[in-house]
């Protein structure tokens, strides 16, 4: 990290406290210094375990009372305070609802923001020294129906450099020619299987058996590594501690409105709130577009599961609840294509969202139980709470506009929503300079205050109540339209200084 990038994160970092702390100006002084004391002793408890205990997730002996600091019970806590205390003050539900999520959202700021920071600084101990040995790679590509892009991602793998590796890959009952073009790199080396239809994770599960790495790397059809992406993933390995390793997703076809204001939206969550879990070796998920694991910790973990819309999310967790520390790595950059129209972003997202409803179900023991370390005190509180009551408090938030409008408090509405499209923006240019992007993304930054942020958190809503009506199920995986065609993109210069393999 070269100085002019710390002073720039630095620099970010401090004014986007500052104005992080302009939330306080909202909430009512009733309410402030209680709520306030609550959440810096949960920002101060995080901080001093990561000081003390560093990226170690076990709980040897817990203890029930450990529970108290964990993000849910503290939100669950400050809940009950605020509708005591607004009861007496207040009485609306609306106002409750809405000084807990500015609450909330400040708390979870000053922890994750600086967290982010600390860690692009130590990130270079990590990366830095060069690999002395290679282990093997076993790099699976599940496949169904990808004839339009399965070519161009075994090709880019089989450039991507790495000494001692294997492509394997498994069409899983394709009825296009997927089978057809991948057996084309046969000669060269590549392992190509084809199954009857039996979804990713079954895919997955063969690629298993074919496998002979001591570390398997899963890579979607549709996604294209740097070339030096195979090295970063594997440096993290060499910590014996890490179970896992989720690389850098960004956009591959950032040509058009959508696409773009998806790529701001990755580097957000890549570059700030992963950043910051980093730190305690507890991601919220390791995607299967990307991400690394050791061949022995799946085996012991029972492999892919059926029945889950997302396979990864849940060996994620299943991991983590074997004491497996999970990283990220920034170095290790692969490109995704992202939906080009509203209904194939709403397919994707919906498909997205009812898979973590269905894994937090399935794992619900985490959320009461000590033991499982950060991933009960941080990671799936922050998850579950960010995809339930944030959207919900949106809600809140329309109503209380409405109602604000109504009564002709134009000034004080306007002031909000200038206050928080500011904090959005200063959040995205931290997760950009962080990322190394461009910053011409930061025109779409408003978006994620009014306007895409109440689409995605319309999708959150409907899936949950999609998984709560079908009890925890929901076998049906949205797909999206494949665009395979990279000549339309116009970021290739991007691609290109990144070393990244673009096939002409």
């Amino acid at each position: 990290m070269s100085n002019k990038e710390k002073i720039g994160s630095i620099v970010t970092g401090v004014i986007l406290f500052a104005a992080i702390t302009s939330i306080l100006l909202f909430i009512p002084a009733e309410t402030l210094w209680i709520a306030l004391g609550m959440g810096l002793a949960v920002v101060i408890y995080f901080f001093v375990l990561l000081i003390i205990r560093g990226q170690h997730v076990r709980e040897q002996y817990p203890k029930r009372w450990h529970s108290i600091f964990s993000i849910l019970s503290y939100f669950i806590i400050m809940l009950i305070v605020f509708f005591v205390l607004f009861f007496y003050v207040v009485p609306s539900v609306l106002m409750i609802v809405l000084m807990v999520a500015l609450i909330f959202t400040l708390v979870l700021n000053y922890l994750t923001v600086p967290l982010a920071i600390i860690h692009r600084f130590n990130e270079n101990k990590r990366f830095s020294p060069p690999l002395k040995e290679y282990p093997k790679l076993s790099i699976i590509i599940p496949a169904y129906n990808e004839e339009k892009v399965v070519s161009r991602t075994i090709e880019n793998i089989l450039e991507a450099y790495y000494p001692n590796k294997e492509i394997i890959v498994i069409d899983d009952g394709s009825t296009d020619s997927t089978y057809q073009v991948a057996k084309r790199f046969l000669p060269q080396g590549v392992k190509v299987v084809q199954r009857v239809n039996g979804g990713k994770y079954a895919a997955l599960n063969t690629g298993l058996v074919y496998a002979t790495g001591e570390i398997v790397v899963t890579v979607d059809a549709d996604t294209l590594i740097t070339r030096t992406s195979l090295i970063e993933i594997a440096k993290s390995f060499r910590d014996p501690e890490v179970g896992g390793v989720a690389g850098t997703l960004k956009v591959l076809n950032r040509n058009k409105f959508l696409t773009k204001l998806q790529s701001l939206e990755y580097l957000t969550q890549i570059e700030v709130i992963r950043r910051a879990f980093d730190n305690f070796g507890t991601i919220t998920v390791a995607p299967g577009a990307f991400s690394a694991f050791r061949r022995s910790a799946i085996l012991e973990s029972g492999n892919y599961d059926p029945d889950h819309l997302l396979e990864d999310f849940d060996l994620t967790i299943k991991l983590q609840k074997a004491h497996k520390v999970l990283r990220g790595s920034s170095e290790a950059i692969a490109y995704t294509e992202a939906p080009e129209t509203v209904s194939d972003i709403y397919r994707q997202r919906l498909s997205w969202y009812r898979g973590d409803f269905q894994n937090f179900w399935k794992h619900r023991d985490a959320f009461s139980n000590p033991k499982y370390g950060y991933m009960h005190s941080l990671t799936l509180p922050y998850m579950l709470l960010s995809m339930i009551f944030v959207p919900l408090s949106s809600v809140v938030v329309i109503a209380t506009s409405i109602m604000m409008i109504i009564a002709g408090d134009w000034v004080m509405l306007v002031s909000a929503l200038v206050g928080f499209v500011i904090l959005q923006f200063l959040m995205s240019l931290l997760a950009i300079v962080l990322g190394r992007d461009d910053y011409k993304l930061l025109i779409y930054a408003p978006l994620f205050i009014v306007g895409y942020k109440q689409f995605l958190d319309f999708v959150m809503i409907k899936a949950f109540f999609d998984i709560v009506v079908n009890r925890g199920k929901y076998p049906k995986r949205e797909r999206v339209k494949r665009i395979g065609d990279l000549k339309q993109s116009t970021a290739r210069k991007t691609y290109s200084s990144l070393n990244a393999f673009v096939p002409e």
